[in-house]
């Protein structure tokens, strides 16, 4: 029982980290932070991929502000930079006080203020408006001034490239982070609404190709995932909601795998307080069995949905074998 709740203590991090629409932190400010703050560690090493050098700050008072993220050799860690001292002076932010940080998933972050001595929200932080160096006003919806805040001193053009330490040497590669924008194929998955969309980042050429492939065979009982880092290295594959209801999907339960004559046993857990389930026992084993990797397409259709244990048949398209196809 031990091993199955660290299990899925380890599926639902995973999970946590890979699929959530936003993700949150919070940073006390401690002595230093008027130039630079330091993004916790953990934030940093999960989404050190998804963040652009350049991200947006908004305001509770909806102002925003476009701040540099870079790496922090001595914390190990990302940290705000260049821009961040503006938002600072322009919300009187002062040691002790409390930030939380709301991230969308592509490059904003939502910023709530709490005052370090009555950690209760700051009031002022709703009402800043028109200051100096803002370069821009705009009316939102509300009616109100909505400002954001530009910096002449940031370059804008790289704001679609990954973070990538200031001490590095190493070249970007324009093939793998192309100067016009990482082009994602990308579907958000709520976290309430594990559904039937794709979660895509930076998928190869052969990854499209095998894609396109997979979504001309699967057949509505059925349903494909995208092979992804955490498909292949971790322990688990998460199963969309929707076809989990659908096919009573509903407890934990044992689930055969098949690829041509070969069966696998597995276990699915449900998670039915969160609305999410997934395959974690077994499921390394038909990873390595079957060799997947980083882009390949799995289709799996359920031979009969009413046999106990439920049994899929899987079809694997492979992302190098379509990339060499269209190579030749």
């Amino acid at each position: 029982m031990e091993e199955n709740c660290e299990d899925c203590m380890q599926w639902e991090e995973e999970l946590y980290w890979t699929h959530f629409q936003t993700l949150h932190f919070s940073q006390l400010l401690l002595p230093g932070f008027h130039h630079c703050l330091v993004i916790p560690q953990k934030f940093s090493i999960h989404c050190k991929r998804k963040l652009p050098q350049i991200v947006t700050l908004k305001s509770p008072s909806g102002a925003i502000y476009n701040v540099k993220v870079e790496q922090d050799d001595v914390e190990k860690t990302l940290a705000f930079r260049c821009g961040w001292d503006k938002f600072v002076k322009d919300h009187s932010l002062k040691g002790n006080d409390l930030l939380v940080f709301k991230f969308h998933g592509v490059s904003e972050f939502e910023v709530l203020i709490f005052d370090g001595q009555t950690l209760c929200e700051r009031p002022a932080s709703y009402f800043v408006r028109k200051c100096g160096h803002a370069d821009k006003t705009k009316v939102s919806q509300t009616g109100y001034d909505q400002e954001e805040h530009f910096n002449s001193d940031i370059d804008t053009a790289s704001a679609q490239l990954p973070v990538i330490s200031p001490t590095s040497t190493g070249r970007v590669s324009k093939e793998k982070y192309p100067l016009s924008g990482l082009k994602k194929m990308r579907g958000e998955i709520s976290n309430d609404s594990l559904d039937h969309k794709l979660d895509i980042e930076m998928i190869s050429a052969g990854g499209n190709k095998a894609l396109s492939l997979a979504q001309r065979v699967v057949l509505p009982d059925g349903f494909m995932v995208v092979m992804k880092r955490s498909h292949v290295s971790k322990c688990f594959l998460t199963i969309p909601y929707k076809w989990c209801l659908k096919n009573n999907l509903l407890a934990r339960q044992e689930v055969v795998m098949q690829v041509d004559q070969k069966k696998w046993v597995m276990k699915f857990n449900f998670f039915g307080s969160r609305g999410r389930g997934g395959i974690s026992t077994g499921w390394k084993k038909f990873v390595q069995d079957n060799n997947l990797r980083e882009s390949d397409v799995c289709v799996f259709e359920p031979t009969n949905s009413e046999t106990k244990p439920l049994h899929l048949h899987v079809y694997i398209f492979r992302a190098a074998e379509a990339e060499s196809s269209n190579n030749g």
